[in-house]
């Protein structure tokens, strides 16, 4: 199992010294599930020995590679304690969605990249808010969970004055997290709009023949 640790749209990539094939490799760091733990569990075990940090699993990408009897995972996930420091690497790196080939991944970890760069590049989530202190309240909680935040006064398209103009609360916390807060304080998600791919239009092949109505008939 491997984990995408993800910060204020950086990932964590570290870099393996051993085995001596290996050396020199940045990868997602993680390790082996042991007996009767669950992949979820044996991940955040593995990056507190490897890393000295506290870590929440926020989701799974979707691929997988097949590594002998075994098959390795990677999910994402942020930080709740601790900064990371390497033990068992030598180099960590905190990369962005364009700075992801900056580094040489070790073969295994590269078919993960793809899908982490969207991820990464993601607009982030924004809830908006008419009360200051409601906007505040919301950017505390999402700061004490570990989120990275920000507040300020929400404009509208061509207007400077932003006098009355409700408040935006932007964060890098998933939009279900946002979206909980919103409820229970009144406001609403943002929710950008996504390109979404549409068939093609059916188009005719041949010219349309138009009927044109009968000319009235004229009295006998």
């Amino acid at each position: 199992m491997g984990a995408a640790i993800v910060r204020a749209g950086r990932v964590l990539a570290a870099r393996r010294t051993a085995p001596p094939e290996l050396a020199g490799g940045w990868e997602f760091p993680g390790g082996k599930v042991e007996d009767g733990e669950t992949p979820e569990v044996a991940l955040v075990r593995e990056i507190e020995e490897e890393l000295g940090c506290a870590v929440e699993l926020t989701g799974w990408l979707t691929a997988s590679v097949p590594l002998g009897e075994h098959v390795l995972r990677v999910a994402t996930a942020r930080l709740t304690g601790g900064d990371p420091e390497p033990t068992e690497h030598d180099a960590i790196r905190w990369l962005s969605a364009v700075e992801l080939d900056e580094v040489r991944w070790l073969d295994n970890d590269q078919p993960f990249l793809a899908e982490l760069a969207e991820v990464l590049g993601a607009p982030p989530a924004r809830g908006i808010f008419f009360d200051e202190d409601d906007a505040r309240a919301v950017a505390a909680q999402l700061t004490r969970d570990g989120w990275e935040v920000g507040v300020g006064r929400e404009r509208y398209q061509g207007e400077d004055d932003d006098e009355d103009h409700p408040w935006a609360v932007v964060t890098d916390a998933p939009e279900l997290v946002l979206d909980l807060l919103v409820d229970e304080y009144d406001g609403w998600l943002d929710v950008p709009e996504r390109w979404v791919a549409r068939p093609p239009l059916d188009l005719p092949t041949q010219p349309r023949r138009l009927k044109r109505p009968r000319a009235a008939e004229s009295d006998p």
